[in-house]
């Protein structure tokens, strides 16, 4: 995720450093290149009585629809990344509640909570790891590298504290509710991860932009002479940048520059719950990088 720093209007409008200029920037290339070639060899095709005569608004008609499709991906998109969002705000109300739940109603020893404590750190860090298809981490998750669902084997570890420790079976009721929350935002975050935006349909979203920015100067040429090269590069710009927007919040739990920073929502949780114990152990809070991603 990147956090934008301030600026003045003209900087953002001439931003490169971590945008989605720099991701399109190879492909806007070699349309401008293409259409400066444009330039040179349609009047040698004119020579041969070869000249597009269909009226350019035709084309402008069709870039608006094409443009409108991806407003549907883009929207689909949105709405995958905003539900992980969401699903990893209420991961972090849940773990501080079960946290204050546990410190205020339970008679365990302080080192015992401080056992509850980095299970629950474990359980945020495993799952953003396979969520993120790595693996998992070795000093926190000792013993579970094998299995399919370390996740799963930790809320589960969560469970027995939980019970072990339970000073009524009321209270040991609300325990339960925030561990079925976990796993239901655990289930919402693999069903993300595990189902993509059809291939097939970004695939001709892909080949239809890419055929468009090619033959659309070609019709402009003819009305605008050297001005089809700003008309079609702007037009050629939106689809591109769109359509890498789409891509990147296809999967919002990857580490490109518009993905969820999951590491750092990470670092708050423990930095809440070890304040909450008052633990000595606060890791410093994670700071964007050079290129203002926050991962």
């Amino acid at each position: 995720m990147i956090v934008r720093p301030e600026q003045s209007w003209l900087r953002k409008l001439f931003s490169w450093r971590g945008s989605i200029m720099r991701k399109i920037a190879p492909q806007l290339c070699f349309f401008i290149v293409l259409n400066i070639a444009y330039l040179y060899l349609l009047p040698l095709l004119h020579l041969h009585g070869i000249i597009a005569k269909e009226s350019s608004f035709y084309f402008i008609g069709i870039s608006i629809s094409i443009s409108v499709f991806l407003g549907f991906r883009n929207n689909t998109a949105w709405l995958r990344y905003w539900e992980a969002r969401k699903l990893w705000g209420d991961l972090l109300i849940v773990s501080r509640s079960l946290m204050r739940e546990a410190i205020n109603t339970t008679t365990a020893s302080t080192k015992d909570k401080k056992e509850l404590l980095d299970l629950v750190v474990t359980y945020c860090i495993t799952l953003k790891s396979r969520l993120r298809h790595g693996p998992v981490p070795v000093s926190r998750m000792l013993g579970y590298q094998q299995l399919t669902t370390p996740c799963n084997a930790l809320l589960q570890n969560i469970g027995l504290w939980l019970y072990q420790h339970r000073p009524n079976e009321l209270v040991y009721r609300n325990f339960n509710h925030y561990l079925n929350q976990m796993g239901t935002i655990q289930g919402g975050c693999e069903r993300i991860s595990n189902t993509p935006i059809p291939y097939a349909y970004s695939l001709l979203l892909h080949r239809t932009i890419g055929i468009f920015c090619a033959i659309y100067p070609l019709l402009l040429i003819h009305d605008f002479g050297f001005l089809t090269l700003l008309f079609s590069i702007f037009t050629t710009y939106a689809l591109l940048a769109l359509d890498a927007i789409a891509t990147e919040l296809e999967d919002p739990f990857g580490t490109e520059h518009n993905d969820l920073p999951l590491s750092a929502i990470c670092n708050a949780i423990e930095i809440d719950l070890r304040e909450m114990l008052h633990d000595g152990l606060i890791p410093p809070k994670m700071k964007p990088d050079a290129n203002y991603r926050l991962l």
